[in-house]
């Protein structure tokens, strides 16, 4: 039995509905579900949709397994011109839906302005983890991270090699590099939910 059809199962179980009952609310035939569950056949993307709205759960439960409650993501700052960043400092800002695979100490910024343009616009969400600040800056080398210097100013800047291993470069899409600087922590930027 596939992940899916495990889940898919199990919260038919949790529900005290039967195969049969549950293909009856679907509108298919009970071999339908038990194909399902036996990993026999998987559900096309509208019929998971409609199996988590039957089966009270969320279709990122039953796709990838995450919890059914999913925990919502905060908002911690605000990311503007030039990439700086500013942090919420007592409580979160507002909160968002976890991106698909993400673990609980994901943090996000909204971006406002066009500063950041042509890669981030006005409303998008951007998304990193706590768990990558502890990773040393040299492995983020050509990625997009949320850094914060030395003297705590935190941006939203592309990493590169400085003059010597312990200095980088950080490059913006729209303004002049900063160069040879000491980074205090890096984070990369994992997952952007678009403005819509």
């Amino acid at each position: 039995m596939i992940e899916i059809g495990k889940r898919i199962a199990e919260a038919r179980k949790d529900q005290g509905m039967s195969q049969y009952a549950l293909a009856k609310l679907l509108g298919v035939n009970q071999s339908t579900i038990a194909y399902y569950e036996r990993g026999r056949n998987t559900p096309k993307p509208w019929i998971v949709e409609d199996l988590a709205r039957i089966l009270n759960v969320s279709a990122a439960y039953l796709l990838y397994g995450r919890e059914r409650a999913d925990p919502l993501v905060p908002v911690v700052g605000r990311v503007g011109a030039g990439g700086q960043v500013t942090l919420a400092l007592a409580e979160p800002i507002g909160f968002t839906e976890l991106p698909p695979g993400a673990s609980s100490r994901t943090e996000a910024l909204i971006v406002e302005g066009d500063a950041l343009w042509p890669v981030y616009r006005a409303g998008d969400i951007v998304f990193f983890s706590e768990e990558d600040v502890h990773r040393s800056p040299e492995d983020l080398h050509g990625r997009e991270c949320v850094v914060r210097l030395a003297d705590g100013t935190t941006l939203i800047k592309l990493v590169k090699r400085g003059r010597t291993k312990a200095l980088f470069t950080l490059a913006s899409y729209n303004a002049p590099d900063i160069e040879d600087i000491a980074l205090d922590k890096a984070a990369p930027i994992r997952w952007v939910k678009r403005a819509s």
